[in-house]
């Protein structure tokens, strides 16, 4: 079920126009236009939500690692993007987004942020960070899940001799906390990463890559490659080029783990 598909696609990207046997001669397509516009939405998806995610968890971890009131059911909270179905997810930001009724432009409209509403998924300059925050707010969990084990793994010893030292708040994270989740911080960007940059459904579902193809990532240029122009050999070279980099980003992360264990012998 993993292997066949992978090798089909595989030989797909590498299907001879002429029928003389396999070539490389499709991977020519990665150099037009159409595919660079799909790359580099789906790069400023994958990296936008990373950051909105880690600038979110990050805080959230710390504080939820403490005791205070409700703090199962604040973990709770903050899991339940994972948990909801993509469909929900989409459906909700819909609504929120929408012109004449969303959240966002009546907020915006009665704090007197805006002059008027706004359509944030039909709007070139917009629809793309809006989807970008839709795929942060569902890719949330997992990078919350990374942070706060790590978090739990730090020794107490530690916290308490930064203390006694006299270090502050500040002082703390950036000399006890900070350095210790470097590693997890790392692991959650690489693989919050890759599932945003191939997740298919919130894009799909929110704009289906408009307004005029500005949120058209590689997995909605893959799909309307297959069965809208019915090009499979050029959606098999956009699905192994989701899999190379994926494979890019994990492969950079070993290699900073495998330096990092060098350095500290």
């Amino acid at each position: 079920m993993v292997v066949l598909p992978f090798v089909t696609a595989v030989w797909w990207s590498l299907s001879p126009e002429s029928g003389t046997g396999p070539t490389l001669a499709g991977y020519r397509w990665i150099l037009d236009p159409a595919f660079f516009e799909a790359f580099k939405h789906s790069l400023y998806i994958g990296v936008g939500s990373v950051l909105l995610e880690l600038v979110i968890a990050i805080p959230a971890a710390i504080l939820l690692n403490q005791a205070i009131p409700a703090r199962g059911f604040c973990r709770a909270a903050l899991m339940l993007p994972w948990a909801v179905p993509t469909i929900a997810v989409a459906a909700a930001f819909l609504w929120l987004a929408n012109t004449n009724y969303g959240l966002f432009n009546q907020l915006g409209l009665g704090l007197g942020l805006l002059e008027a509403p706004i359509a944030f998924l039909g709007s070139p300059a917009l629809a793309l960070p809006s989807v970008t925050i839709a795929h942060a707010w569902k890719g949330l969990p997992l990078v919350f899940v990374i942070i706060l084990s790590a978090l739990q793994s730090l020794p107490p010893e530690l916290m308490e001799a930064a203390r006694v030292d006299g270090a502050g708040r500040v002082a703390q994270f950036n000399h006890v906390i900070l350095p210790h989740l470097k590693p997890s911080i790392a692991l959650a960007a690489v693989l919050s990463s890759i599932y945003n940059f191939s997740l298919f459904d919130i894009t799909f579902l929110l704009t289906g890559g408009g307004p005029a193809g500005e949120t058209t990532t590689l997995p909605l240029l893959l799909y309307y490659q297959e069965f809208k122009a019915l090009d499979t050999a050029r959606a098999a070279v956009v699905g192994v080029s989701i899999f190379a980099a994926g494979l890019s980003a994990l492969a950079v992360l070993g290699w900073s783990s495998l330096d990092r264990e060098a350095r500290k012998t």
